[in-house]
């Protein structure tokens, strides 16, 4: 059994204060597409693509996860959506709401460069280098956190939790 932590790890006061200066980080930048990893990173990049606000970039979607109903990755990486996509020559930018193990994010990368994009870069809005396996590193962060299980903002547990406008811990009882 789980709860909440007592306070939110990252309130939504300072979720928003970092998307503003992370969009603008992102807009130095030039992408055509803007490819999300769902279900985890929905609210990111619904909140990071209005910020960006550029009239010719283009959204799709993939889901990918390595979760399940768990507080730990299952090391198996399942990805789908990606039978239609057309971005070959396309400077790509992989939105993803966390980059724990690096398995997930390296398996979208491999799979995707086979596809024949002109560039691949990720942006996560959360990241626990402790905890890489792979040898991954996002090209954009929101936040570095601690080896903490974190649900809000889109993460959930179990489907549950993503609609919390803030980031908390999920401890066991």
């Amino acid at each position: 059994m789980f709860k909440l932590s007592n306070a939110p790890l990252i309130n939504a006061q300072q979720i928003d204060k970092r998307l503003e200066s992370l969009a603008q980080e992102l807009k130095a930048s030039d992408f055509d597409v803007i490819l999300s990893a769902l279900t985890g990173s929905y609210i990111f990049t619904a909140d990071i693509s209005r910020r960006i606000a550029k009239p010719n970039l283009q959204i799709a979607f993939i889901k990918a996860s390595s979760y399940g109903d768990s507080t730990e990755s299952q090391g198996k990486v399942k990805i789908s959506g990606i039978e239609n996509l057309d971005i070959k020559g396309k400077r790509i930018l992989i939105v993803d709401d966390i980059l724990d193990t690096g398995n997930t994010m390296f398996s979208i990368v491999k799979t995707l460069t086979g596809l024949g994009p002109a560039s691949i870069k990720a942006c996560v809005l959360l990241n626990k280098e402790s905890r890489r396996t792979v040898d991954y590193h996002a090209d954009f962060v929101g936040f570095e956190i601690e080896n903490k299980f974190v649900v809000g903002y889109g993460l959930d547990y179990a489907n549950d939790y993503r609609t919390l406008p803030e980031i908390w811990t999920l401890e066991e009882v």
